[in-house]
């Protein structure tokens, strides 16, 4: 994860929502990371926009904020956090429009180390998973400890 840090986040006590502070070129927004079964042993994470005057939650939203690095190194730290207290889960991320996946593999790249981190991200592309790695286009990914 190198040169990004994490924003400091608040969480919840079961670690499955993660609210924190995306600050850059165009201000300050409250962004939340959720955590939510999708099967027994696999839970969806999900980055989305959070008004705090209306209480909603926005996924399609375009901040554009010049931080893409942080907030994906913040959501990494969520997953680590999500793991930590959920031993065995895994993590299933995909962007809610295929550009915005394609930001999220091009992130990833820049961030995830294999061979350094305890986790193991693997790509989905046609129904199977195939480890993750720099210019394949996946459709979603999945994260989780390393056994």
């Amino acid at each position: 994860m190198g040169q990004y840090k994490a924003y400091q986040t608040e969480s919840n006590e079961e670690n499955t929502r993660f609210q924190f502070q995306s600050i850059g070129k165009r201000g300050v927004f409250e962004k939340v990371i959720f955590f939510t079964p999708l099967t027994i042993d696999t839970y969806n994470l999900s980055l989305v926009d959070y008004d705090k005057a209306t209480g909603s939650y926005d996924d399609l939203s375009v901040t554009d904020n010049g931080d893409m690095p942080e907030v994906l190194v913040t959501a990494i730290s969520a997953i680590h956090q999500f793991l930590g207290s959920n031993p065995g889960k895994k993590i299933y991320f995909e962007g809610s429009t295929p550009a915005r996946t394609r930001l999220y593999q091009i992130a990833i790249s820049k961030i995830y180390y294999p061979e350094q981190s305890d986790l193991l991200i693997s790509g989905l592309q046609d129904d199977q998973w195939f480890p993750f790695e720099p210019n394949v286009n996946f459709e979603g990914f999945l994260a989780e400890k390393k056994p």
